[in-house]
């Protein structure tokens, strides 16, 4: 039977099971009803895989990924509550497989387990300690299935919640299951995608879902299911545009037609946003300290001027944007700049301040937080502005328009601190926020804002090229999907030099300084590609002058294509074979990704 069978199959029972889940207990409340489901996919799930545990040591491979399949899209009924609510169990069952550890134990990683891991046993060349290591591994992923089959006995949730859980699902499954992050052996992200519509559709049955929104979810259910056996071949743009669009936008219509409320608080993306594809749908406060307020026009003002002021460097020779000029999409062309004293290289190249706002972690090595203390940490470096803030200090309050400034920025308070002065500049940064470019006004209905060979190059870089399942789409950064809570560094292999016939590793440890955990040798933050048209050179030390030279990179697989001995390179070591015309479609593509701010 081949995969369109089975898959074919699963949907017939998925929806049959759904269809004897709905019709009972019609007298029951929307949310006894869900949970009543969630419940029948758990047990459902558990039972697949104590079946497949018990068939692993002697099955077929060709089996052996069928019953793998069977099991994630069993989970993918349930994703969204288990996400939702017990999100230790989620990253347990399917969780990123990578070693993540404690500061205080960095020789102790933990080991990621789940379906992710699972995946790599299933789809390698069947042994007797693969399938050992397999059973064991399905072993795991169902005493998670137990556990939170126990915590849903007590699981109370308000209509703003399921509804919530279901729109964060949607975000995961483009980001990841369009990508597939989390399935790339299998490739069925986008069966899977059909699969969650459709579980969708079918929860919100029991809440008096409006006809015209189970039309929509049907019809991008539909259209992945017709399209979704071939991955790297799927328009995701058009899926994107044309159906996940109308998706959102029905959802939400839905949802107020009830009188459902969005979920109150801070988040990345904006609870009451329609879709984190459209405008304006980021909160820059959400990534910013506790307590901060909105930047207003007087403070962004401030923030500039002082963003430009060498009086704040030790020899009042150099200001933030000497460094990070708007003109260069806030970077400064240089593979590495020089120290403030000329007489050293800096460490790192110069990233671009567009969208910094965007992201949980600062600097290539993710060692801060928030963008005030970057501004602290940059001042205040001996090699780069060599500033003191009581000297600063004394500087300003010689000056009587920053008297004034300060005064209007900061009203009722002693105006003009250390800490006004990193907020300010903040501010500033924070304001430097634009998700505008030609492939947001493309997602937004604008057609004409992409060409053929850049809607080629998206579907490339959501699919075959794999870069998608890193710098996720909409933000383009490591900041994980869909909360945006932490981001993810990796390592690459990026070559101290371009001579690929003595290739050699990069010496900076990156991210290993900060708490000497071996795996993190060599790791740094996914940055943005947003404006990456603009900011060349590229990579943490600036050794590539070109996109096509960065994508000549991954093309080979990162620093093993390269011939070196890396063990904890994070990269697939795999060649993406990409042609000549993919490379180019490529570089269109990330052209797009340049925004309507950097004209400003």
């Amino acid at each position: 039977m081949n995969y369109r069978k089975k898959s074919t199959i699963l949907l017939l029972l998925a929806a049959f099971s759904g269809l004897l889940i709905a019709g009972t207990g019609n007298n029951q409340s929307p949310g006894v009803k869900m949970l009543g489901r969630f419940n029948a996919y758990l047990d459902s799930l558990e039972q697949q895989l104590l079946h497949f545990e018990r068939v692993a040591p002697t099955l077929p491979e060709d089996s052996l990924k069928a019953y793998f399949t069977r099991s994630r899209l069993l989970y993918k009924h349930i994703e969204f509550l288990v996400e939702y609510n017990y999100p230790e169990a989620a990253t347990r069952m399917n969780g990123a497989p990578l070693l993540e550890a404690e500061a205080a134990e960095p020789e102790e990683p933990t080991h990621p387990t789940g379906f992710q891991v699972l995946e790599e046993t299933v789809y390698e060349p069947a042994t007797a300690e693969s399938r050992l290591v397999m059973a064991n591994e399905i072993n795991g992923i169902t005493a998670q299935v137990r556990k939170v089959r126990i915590y849903a006995a007590s699981l109370d949730m308000s209509e703003s919640e399921v509804m919530d859980a279901l729109k964060l699902n949607l975000y995961r499954m483009v980001a990841k299951s369009l990508s597939a992050f989390d399935c790339p052996s299998a490739q069925s992200g986008i069966m899977e995608a059909a699969e969650i519509l459709r579980s969708m559709r079918e929860v919100l049955s029991f809440y008096g879902m409006t006809d015209e929104l189970s039309l929509r979810l049907e019809k991008a259910a539909a259209y992945a299911t017709a399209n979704g056996h071939d991955f790297n071949g799927f328009d995701r743009a058009i899926f994107l545009s044309e159906y996940m669009q109308p998706v959102f936008r029905e959802f939400q219509v839905f949802a107020r037609s009830r009188g459902i409320a969005s979920i109150a608080g801070t988040r990345a993306v904006r609870t009451d946003a329609a879709s984190f594809l459209d405008d304006g749908a980021f909160n820059t406060l959400f990534f910013a300290p506790t307590g901060t307020t909105p930047e207003t026009p007087v403070l962004v003002a401030l923030g500039k001027q002082l963003f430009h002021e060498p009086l704040i460097s030790g020899n009042g020779a150099r200001s933030c944007g000497g460094c990070h000029e708007p003109s260069k999409a806030f970077t400064d062309g240089k593979a590495l700049n020089t120290s403030l004293f000329g007489d050293k290289q800096l460490l790192r190249n110069t990233p671009t301040l567009l969208n910094a706002a965007l992201q949980p972690a600062q600097f290539a090595d993710s060692r801060i937080a928030f963008l005030e203390d970057q501004v602290h940490a940059v001042v205040s470096n001996k090699q780069e502005m060599d500033g003191d803030f009581n000297r600063i200090l004394s500087r300003l309050e010689k000056n009587k328009v920053y008297t004034r400034q300060f005064t209007e920025a900061f009203p009722g308070t002693k105006p003009m601190t250390k800490a006004n002065v990193r907020k300010a500049i903040a501010a500033y940064v924070r304001s430097l926020t634009s998700l505008n470019a030609r492939f947001d006004q493309y997602m937004r209905g604008n057609r004409q804002a992409m060409n053929a060979q850049e809607v080629r190059g998206f579907n490339l870089y959501m699919g075959k090229a794999k870069c998608g399942t890193c710098h996720y789409v909409p933000l383009f950064n490591g900041a994980v999907p869909p909360l945006y809570d932490k981001i993810e560094s990796e390592v690459l292999g990026v070559p101290a030099t371009t001579d690929t016939l003595h290739a050699r590793v990069d010496p900076d440890p990156g991210k290993y300084e900060l708490y000497k955990m071996p795996h993190q040798k060599h790791s740094f933050k996914t940055p943005t590609l947003r404006n990456i048209a603009l900011t060349a050179p590229y990579m943490h030390n600036g050794v590539y002058q070109t996109l096509e030279e960065v994508i000549d990179f991954y093309n080979k697989g990162g620093g093993a294509g390269l011939g070196y001995e890396l063990p904890n390179q994070t990269l697939a070591p795999d060649r993406l074979e990409l042609t000549e015309t993919d490379k180019k479609d490529l570089v269109a593509f990330l052209q797009t990704l340049t925004d309507t701010a950097v004209a400003k």
